[in-house]
């Protein structure tokens, strides 16, 4: 979806896929580095100091700032090929790639960069990447030194000569334990030479720790700055202003708790599905949660939001959140935990957005959220929980939690749970498991991206813990063959799925995308060619075990009115190549500022859709009733009928439109008789995931997102929750289908169309 190269993809991005998915597995605390290389140890090799995008973890933000004693000249360090703008390719994130990723040397001389850090510093390991002209592994000549001025003078911490050391593109450096005092200061020089030939240098990591203080603070840079706002007004969630109240308010408020008040803070129930900080956190009596009851099937998760409001406006409120172990009411099952049934609390941060101002949006777990400093970057209430679980809410304010109830072959009956925060407040959890068992139905559902990661390394249990996370939404197909190391062969392991493949030589991808051919002049050969790219992808996929109905071929992205006769055309010589081979179209069809008419849509698809399309997914404003010419050719019976949406640009937004959005997915496909869903995208950042303002740096476009990287995986949000209750909902849709209940799916069904809930 809107990708500017359909079939292509940055030499980087499959490298780190592949090595992060080669060691599945449980969970492990090992490390593996971005080239391969792993350690044992659980924690980094110290705090990362040198500020490199992709980094999630523990860092301080040193605002380290960088020049050469000679320039690089190929290439320079500048912006892609933007000779104005500066490119700090050493510190960008992307350690391999084209010509856009390496600064260059030439005239066999030694590439000299010194780094000051604006503090001082004790440090720990250097790491750095390189590599010849074709990209291959070398040896270097290596000197690191470190320095309290930007002219020395100089101690050298670590030095070897190109003879004595191996040949890598990753260079890690752990500096011996003899050099540590010598390893302090403000500036690091790093040399580093291949001798006879030019120097390239890809990306530098510098770890250990640095001092921060008045005189010498982060470099934060928050993306969204806060206002202070103090004495005579508050904010229950900081960067909200539609949070903001007065004293006097809280006073009237406080003053209604009555006993409650006694509380350091107070539980209150909040809307899910909808709109939260559009108004100050202040819970009315009715709003206020001594118990939370959920009614959960005996195989489903269910979500409820929550508020802490402290009590005081003179004095934070600090505790830990803790959920206590469900225990089953009865039947002597008192003081033991329940097996079956768990449960999660994550805190949800605030975050800015470019179109939709500062809303609740990632919900962080107490093992899975980025290092303190980078949460202050850019989080406005990062302070009330950068230690989750641990809160420390600010005089009068409030923080946001979600619960998760999940249930694993738990027996029906009700269950209880103590959710508690510092002294004397806690609200019951309550579940009540009814003997209902949702079935699985086997549906599509396409996310059009990868998981999320973490530079420059991830620890041994991401990969299981990524793949894990979608197929719970009910994600199903994955791009690319299962092929070893994989995310899709790790997802086949864990049950039902399907691979999306291209179905063309490269050659024809491109040109088909951009219109190049004419269907008249496809020729013999051509067809030659699509049949042996055809019979090598059978070939392959039987090889891994593989049938016709567990893959599709693509052959690009979003026909439109320009391509798809062309597309019609090559779909014909792949079935010709092969009858049993499936075929995917997602017709778009968008032009201006909408789509296209019926006639004209008609007129594109029609003469070959029916007869060649076995997966079909056209937009979702192609089959809302607006193209009765083309409906019966969208829902005529095939392999898959889906539709899917362009949407997660919008996914930081609170309207409850944008939330539920993706549960109503599951739905409207329920209520057309389709067996599929999708939409665009799962984790598309363009840039900087957490930043969604940085686009003049890579496109001028939000990002296409509704999960967030952290240290250990992904971080979901309320929009990939939201994806998750559609699937149950279409499962729980199926159940009554299963069971003969007509009456009540067909009410159901006739009460979503009217807007019931």
């Amino acid at each position: 979806m809107r990708r500017a190269n359909p079939g292509g993809r940055s030499a980087f991005a499959v490298l780190l896929l592949i090595i992060a998915l080669a060691f599945p597995g449980p969970a492990r605390a090992d490390r593996i580095w971005w080239d391969g290389s792993r350690d044992k140890e659980n924690a980094p090799p110290g705090k990362l100091l040198s500020d490199n995008a992709g980094w999630w973890g523990e860092s301080v933000l040193t605002g380290v700032e960088y020049r050469f004693e000679t320039a690089p000249d190929g290439p320079a360090d500048i912006w892609k090929d933007d000779k104005s703008r500066p490119g700090r390719r050493l510190l960008d994130g992307v350690p391999i790639g084209d010509w856009y990723v390496p600064v260059g040397l030439t005239g066999n001389r030694p590439l000299v960069t010194t780094f000051d850090f604006k503090r001082t510093c004790a440090f720990r390991e250097v790491d750095f990447v390189t590599q010849d002209a074709g990209g291959k592994p070398i040896t270097v000549s290596i000197k690191i030194e470190a320095g309290d001025a930007e002219t020395g003078p100089w101690r050298t911490v670590f030095e070897r000569s190109s003879e004595s050391g191996p040949a890598n593109i990753f260079h890690r450096v752990p500096l011996p334990a003899a050099v540590r005092t010598q390893a302090r200061g403000r500036y690091l020089r790093l040399s580093v030479q291949k001798p006879g030939e030019a120097t390239f240098l890809n990306e530098v990591l510098v770890w250990g720790d640095a001092a921060v203080s008045d005189e010498a603070p982060e470099a934060i840079r928050p993306v969204t700055p806060t206002p202070d706002i103090t004495g005579i007004s508050f904010a229950s969630v900081p960067g909200i202003p539609k949070t903001t109240f007065s004293d006097a308010r809280f006073r009237d408020w406080r003053r209604g708790l009555g006993a409650a008040g006694r509380s350091p803070a107070v539980w209150s129930r909040l809307p899910a599905w909808d709109t939260i900080t559009d108004r100050p956190l202040l819970p009315s009596a009715e709003q206020r949660a001594p118990r939370v009851a959920l009614i959960l099937a005996r195989n489903e998760t269910e979500s409820a939001a929550l508020a802490l409001t402290n009590t005081s406006m003179e004095n934070p409120a600090v505790g830990a959140v803790v959920l206590g172990a469900f225990e089953k009411v009865g039947g002597g099952s008192r003081g033991k935990a329940a097996t079956g049934v768990r449960g999660e609390v994550r805190a949800a941060g605030a975050i800015g957005s470019r179109h939709f101002g500062v809303n609740v949006g990632p919900l962080l777990a107490a093992d899975n959220k980025p290092g303190r400093s980078l949460l202050r970057r850019y989080l406005t209430n990062a302070a009330s929980i950068e230690d989750f679980p641990r809160l420390t809410l600010a005089p009068a304010g409030s923080a946001v939690l979600w619960l998760s109830v999940t249930t694993d072959g738990a027996a029906p009956g009700v269950y209880r749970a103590r959710l508690s925060f510092a002294k004397n407040a806690a609200v019951t959890v309550q579940v009540e498991v009814l003997d209902v068992v949702l079935p699985k139905p086997f549906v599509w559902l396409q996310t059009w991206s990868d998981t999320t990661g973490m530079f420059p390394f991830v620890y041994g249990d991401r990969m299981e813990r990524e793949v894990a996370y979608k197929q719970a939404l009910g994600v199903t197909v994955w791009n690319g063959l299962p092929t070893p190391g994989t995310a899709a062969a790790l997802a086949r392991r864990r049950g039902k799925t399907l691979y999306q493949v291209y179905g063309l030589p490269q050659d024809y991808i491109n040109k088909g995308y951009n219109n190049q051919i004419k269907p008249a002049d496809l020729n013999a050969k051509d067809e030659a060619a699509i049949a042996e790219h055809v019979r090598a992808l059978v070939k392959q996929t039987r090889a891994l075990g593989l049938n016709y109905e567990d893959w599709y071929a693509e052959l690009w992205d979003e026909p439109g009115r320009p391509n798809a006769l062309l597309f019609g055309a090559l779909a014909r010589i792949v079935k010709k190549a092969d009858p049993k081979v499936r075929v995917y179209a997602n017709p778009c069809f968008w032009e201006g500022n909408g789509v296209v008419d019926d006639g004209a849509l008609h007129a594109a698809l029609a003469p070959w859709y029916r007869n060649v399309v076995d997966v079909s997914v056209p937009l979702s404003l192609l089959v809302r009733g607006d193209h009765p010419k083309m409906y019966p050719a969208f829902t005529a019976p095939r392999f898959i009928n889906a539709a899917y949406d362009v949407s997660t640009q919008s996914a930081k937004s609170e309207q409850a439109s944008e939330i539920v959005r993706y549960r109503r997915m599951a739905w409207d496909a329920f209520g057309r008789g389709a067996n599929g869903w999708g939409f665009y995208s799962y984790f598309a950042p363009r840039g900087d995931p957490w930043n969604d303002s940085d686009g003049g740096l890579h496109e001028n476009m939000p990002d296409y997102l509704m999960v967030y990287p952290g240290p250990r995986g992904p971080v979901p949000t309320r929009q990939s929750e939201s994806v998750r209750e559609g699937w149950e909902d279409y499962r729980l849709l199926t159940l009554l289908r299963q069971r003969g209940l007509s009456a009540e799916l067909s009410a159901l069904l006739k009460g979503y169309t009217a807007g019931q809930s």
